[in-house]
């Protein structure tokens, strides 16, 4: 099931679909006279879902098209498909510290490249500069009340913790769970916390005890699972709506559907 709409308004979309995800072009290239190929970069590359749903009810399509019409206004929205429930609901630059919550120098510095959990390199990481307290990493991670949330990260330091802290629609702070980590050394730390009633979002950080970091991921499970680059989406709208009407009999009209989510700034 996909979820579409905004913070503790996500809409269920529960017919069984195909997802395919597609991101715009990082390149623009061009060949000279002289044959060179020359190459200049996009700072960022949107995404689009094309999805597809084989066999739909009217109940389930209405759900969609709430959207479609203008029922919930002109967008965006937060888009969270099947893929970054379980694998990483953070953005694809969030969950590679690209972009992150907390951005003065006074807070957290980038670290480059580390040897992560894995053994692996990642190609960045963060340390956190404050000497007590807590520094977040992420705000407003999609939530829904009732369901488990998940945060790891790869981390170095004396004891170090991670924290996921959940908020009401107001902004209110709720409930703050934690964990640490055994040793200094790199090592991959989960927190699990069930999204209290009234819940709407998540922010998730580090505490001071940290000195590095790299790899975070937040899913909607109930344990940690293997390391995922983000595929969340916090702004989309959607549009390319189609429906093929397949059969039509006493237990009513049934369509396959096809839309497009689209990720904008």
């Amino acid at each position: 099931m996909e979820y579409l709409g905004s913070l503790g308004r996500l809409t269920g979309l529960p017919c069984h679909s195909e997802e395919r995800v597609q991101p715009a072009a990082r390149y623009i290239t061009e060949t000279t006279v002289e044959g060179r190929r020359r190459a200049q970069v996009r700072p960022v590359t949107p995404r689009s879902w094309d999805v597809v749903w084989d066999l739909s009810e009217p109940t389930e399509i209405a759900a969609l098209t709430g959207f479609i019409s203008g029922a919930w206004g002109r967008g965006p929205w937060v888009w969270v498909p099947v893929q970054a429930q379980v694998g990483n609901l953070l953005t694809p630059r969030e969950s590679m510290l690209v972009d992150r919550a907390s951005v003065s120098t006074e807070h957290i510095q980038d670290a480059g490249p580390v040897r992560d959990a894995s053994g692996g390199w990642s190609a960045r990481s963060v340390t956190v500069t404050i000497t007590s307290g807590w520094v977040a990493l992420a705000r407003d991670v999609p939530v829904i009340a009732g369901k488990p949330v998940t945060f790891s990260a790869d981390v170095e330091g004396s004891g170090p913790e991670v924290y996921v802290v959940f908020y009401d629609a107001a902004g209110g702070q709720m409930s703050t769970n934690a964990a640490a980590g055994s040793g200094a050394d790199m090592q991959r730390v989960s927190v699990t916390a069930t999204a209290p009633a009234g819940s709407v979002s998540a922010n998730i950080g580090l505490r001071s005890t940290v000195t590095r970091a790299a790899r975070p991921q937040v899913t909607w499970t109930a344990g940690p699972v293997p390391w995922s680059a983000g595929q969340g989406c916090r702004s989309a709208i959607v549009d390319g709506f189609t429906e093929d009407l397949l059969v039509a009999n006493r237990f009513g009209p049934y369509s396959q559907v096809g839309f497009t989510v689209m990720e904008v700034s």
